[in-house]
């Protein structure tokens, strides 16, 4: 059974309230009529594709200035309350407007000691503020280390509408690597387009994982398979990036065109022991 650590639990509702969003979807190629109608989806969608836990993602541009985010903030409670109905099924990662200043990390010690949430996802882009930014960024960091818990950043392009990708690119990971370097950090998406990058600074950074979401199996590049089956094959996450790629099309297309690529052992990494080792579950 596999473990999706990239789920944001959207419904269509939702989507069609954010251009962004509706621009991703375009981007994507998705039937806006087939978006999710309710988050008890994900679950009904995971189970028939035999994923058996996923990770659900917060987000929050609440202080971002940007006016095409005002209604993509998703509260953490919410989150929260989401992955509290699925009996241990769904694992909430919070997030946080670093734009806040001191209030995003209050609001992220509220978020895990209070509703228990077990990391937390940032969209560099979606807010506006540079992933290595050290005034908004590293307090948030700061508190991720101490208390021990992932920092699952958004890194490359990205399907969003209204967003610039500067503010993602990978290489500004390394120096966040580098001031924390006990901080376990997921670069989502590989980093395209710069995925050698990302490869070449989770060479360097043992507190490095890598997600493939986004990526349907049979696109992802050949130099990411290369390290994958080798040097890195212990810190490759599975992820969908639902619902813009829905579970059982992503595990269908793996087993097609990605299982037969990867060597003895590789596939398992992948799709769950990695995550287990990222959140301490063994």
């Amino acid at each position: 059974m596999s473990f999706d650590v990239h789920v944001h639990p959207w419904t269509r509702d939702f989507m069609k309230k954010n251009g962004p969003i509706m621009k991703a979807c375009d981007f994507f190629n998705l039937d806006v009529d087939k978006l999710p109608a309710s988050t008890a989806q994900i679950l009904d969608e995971m189970e028939a594709a035999g994923v058996a836990r996923g990770v659900i993602l917060g987000q929050d541009t609440s202080s971002t200035r940007n006016p095409a985010f005002r209604n993509y903030t998703l509260r953490n409670d919410e989150v929260a309350g989401i992955a509290a109905k699925s009996k241990d099924r769904l694992i909430p990662f919070a997030g946080v407007d670093p734009n806040a200043g001191p209030l995003a990390v209050k609001e992220l010690k509220r978020a895990v000691k209070g509703l228990g949430m077990r990391g937390l996802k940032i969209h560099s882009s979606a807010n506006s503020v540079y992933i290595n930014d050290r005034a908004l960024m590293f307090p948030i960091y700061e508190y991720c280390e101490e208390v021990g818990i992932p920092a699952l950043l958004h890194t490359g392009t990205t399907g969003l509408g209204d967003t610039e990708i500067r503010y993602s690119k990978p290489e500004l990971v390394d120096e966040v690597c580098a001031a924390f370097p006990d901080l376990k950090l997921v670069m989502a998406h590989f980093g395209w387009p710069w995925p050698e990058v990302t490869l070449a600074i989770a060479l360097r950074r043992p507190n490095v994982f890598i997600d493939i979401s986004g990526w349907a199996p049979r696109y992802i590049p050949q130099s990411v398979i290369t390290y994958l089956n080798g040097p890195l094959q212990d810190r490759f996450l599975f992820g969908t990036d639902y619902p813009m790629l829905r579970h059982k099309d992503w595990m269908d297309d793996f087993e097609a065109n990605l299982k037969h690529k990867l060597k003895p052992g590789v596939s398992e990494k992948l799709l769950s022991g990695n995550a287990k080792r990222l959140l301490d579950q063994g």
